[in-house]
């Protein structure tokens, strides 16, 4: 069953009121969304309106002096409630002013967006109003707690002294502050404010006096609600906890004969659902008792009753004109199957199934229906908010697993969708992450820039193993070499000298950090053939000598000094010379001066 959670209903009375005589002020606001966190409603809208229509038509109140707020801000909120503050100090006659909200709430706040608003904050503005009596009706979610924390406990009935003027304070919870207020497909409605509404209409009048009071209203509503939830999961128990006094009860509404009237006959007890005649909203509901008659005032216009029956509901279409009186046990009904219910529902349905499917856990799925509500329909703002919300139920799993870039990525989509967003209080940490989120991103990509920069002045800070060649150097002729790179500015060197053969071991520093370089470095030779001598050729320092190649290049050490470029990619190009101290034939040690031309690839 769709539900929504615990609803607080409170009245203030400040002064003594006991007829319709004074001007009468109603501000009413239905607000579905709530906060992102919350599962959207579907009929708050509907509560407000509802309850507007019975004030108008039979609560005395004129229609210019209601308001009518959907999805409001509590800028917007307080700016009515200013206006209307406003228009109770400057009226020199009795004031009465109604108060009216179907939404979310939890134990402290209402949740709409914007600066949260405390249910405290909200009860004192409301009973301070300069109206002789302000009454103040709040139905929203796990607001019952409120009851809890100033003493109260659920009750079934109230009763005022009928020898003290009416002042004081009341409040009324739909719920206890554990239970689950619930609101009802088949009526279209919250089912406590439904049946408020019907007992405004009629319903509640008890005695048959023709007007309906304060605690009439309330029994109805609260017996009622008890019996429909009894049986479900969520039962609920309205309470009351006032400190009122006065002679009589508050008159809410008067049973006017200019409206028009279904009357129920004294008989066994039987539903009685009044529906629209398109059967889209329910308008109110009562049950014949068999010791009296009830009724039921309507404005005029064209209706359904409906009369469920153990096999099915019976419905009979009736069109009423002011004043005219049916009675609804002599209609003329059809039968219709049982699961015809008693409204079709509304347009509203494909966003109800999806935010169900997200409330039991299934994101993909809840993303999914929300994603072919905009392919159809792109501005569908519930399917847009529905959508928000799914995935900001996704960057918690994200977060989770730990996955930055994707939760970033689903947080900002999210908070583009509805660009109301950032007035609602509990986006608030989800738009705190996505900044953070976002400011790491930036952070992480500045510094992967200047790295990236720092790599591109000074390829050496990413390479460490290379290959070689140089046609001519210390090292030998035609020498292929192998690179290790233990830091930027180290190599160390092992070549292979094709001429001779022989090896040579070398290591050499590059300091500076660009892609040009001096170096400076040195290393020791070994030919193979070190110990055969062979025919000279070869010219020391500008001087033909009878040595070998393997008399200098076998047994040598070498000094080396020059600049080396390297490329981005690794490729390298250097060009130096250095001195050659060798060992010569005639036993002594001797020096040789040599150039060096050499090129190479560094990779990682």
């Amino acid at each position: 069953m769709p539900s929504r959670t615990v609803r607080l209903l409170f009245l203030c009375a400040s002064l003594a009121s006991t007829a319709h005589a004074e001007r009468r002020f109603a501000l009413l606001v239905g607000a579905n969304d709530g906060w992102a966190t919350d599962r959207s409603l579907r009929y708050a809208h509907d509560d407000a309106r509802r309850v507007q229509e019975v004030l108008v038509q039979l609560g005395s109140v004129a229609e210019a002096d209601t308001t009518l707020l959907f999805e409001p801000t509590t800028k917007e909120l307080d700016a009515a409630l200013t206006k209307i503050e406003g228009q109770l100090a400057e009226s020199t006659e009795p004031t009465l002013f109604f108060f009216f909200f179907s939404g979310h709430a939890d134990a402290s706040s209402l949740h709409l967006r914007g600066p949260v608003l405390a249910l405290t904050t909200l009860a004192d503005r409301l009973s301070n109003t300069k109206a002789g009596l302000t009454l103040a009706v709040v139905d929203a979610c796990r607001s019952g707690a409120i009851l809890g924390t100033k003493g109260a406990m659920p009750v079934a009935a109230v009763r005022l002294l009928a020898d003290e003027p009416v002042q004081g304070f009341a409040l009324l919870s739909s719920s206890g502050a554990d239970e689950l207020a619930q609101e009802s497909k088949a009526l279209a409605g919250s089912i406590f404010t439904h049946h408020w509404v019907s007992a405004l209409r009629g319903a509640g009048d008890v005695d048959g006096d023709g007007i309906v009071r304060l605690t009439e209203a309330y029994g109805y509503a609260y017996e009622r609600t008890r019996i429909d939830t009894e049986a479900s999961a969520l039962p609920q128990r309205p309470g009351f906890r006032f400190s009122l006094k006065g002679r009589g009860d508050v008159p809410l509404t008067k049973l006017i004969t200019a409206a028009a009237t279904l009357e129920l006959e004294a008989e066994p007890s039987h539903r009685y659902v009044v529906t629209d005649s398109a059967e889209q909203h329910l308008v109110a509901e009562a049950r014949s008792d068999p010791n009296e008659r009830r009724r039921l005032q309507l404005a005029a216009g064209s209706y359904r009753i409906k009369r469920p029956v153990f096999d099915g509901v019976l419905v009979a279409e009736v069109t009423m004109a002011p004043g005219a009186v049916l009675w609804a046990r002599r209609l003329e009904y059809r039968k219709e199957a049982l699961e015809s219910g008693l409204v079709k529902g509304s347009s509203q349905f494909a966003e109800w199934a999806a935010s169900g499917t997200l409330a039991q856990g299934d994101v993909n799925a809840a993303l999914d229906m929300f994603q072919r509500m905009l392919d159809e329909d792109p501005h569908e703002m519930r399917a847009r908010r529905g959508k928000a919300r799914a995935l900001l139920v996704r960057s918690v799993e994200l977060q989770k697993e730990g996955r930055a870039d994707e939760e970033q990525r689903v947080l900002e989509e999210a908070l583009s969708l509805d660009p109301a967003f950032g007035e609602d209080p509990s986006v608030a940490r989800f738009a705190d992450r996505a900044k953070a989120l976002k400011f790491e991103a930036e952070r992480q990509s500045a510094l992967k820039k200047a790295i990236a920069d720092e790599i591109q002045n000074d390829p050496r800070l990413t390479k460490h193993w290379g290959l070689g060649f140089a046609l001519v150097s210390t090292k030998g002729i035609l020498v292929f070499e192998g690179h290790w790179m233990p830091t930027p500015w180290l190599f160390i060197t092992l070549a292979l000298d094709a001429i001779g053969p022989g090896l040579d071991l070398s290591a050499r520093w590059v300091p500076l950090s660009s892609q040009w370089s001096p170096y400076i470095g040195g290393g020791a030779h070994y030919g193979f053939n070190a110990w055969q001598r062979k025919s000279g050729y070869v010219s020391v320092n500008g001087e033909l000598t009878d040595l070998s190649y393997d008399d200098i290049w076998g047994k040598m050490f070498h000094a080396d000094l020059g600049m080396q470029w390297m490329a981005p990619g690794g490729f390298t190009f250097e060009f130096g010379g250095g001195p050659m101290l060798y060992y010569s034939p005639r036993g002594t040690f001797e020096w040789f001066g040599f150039l060096t031309l050499g090129l190479g690839v560094y990779f990682r």
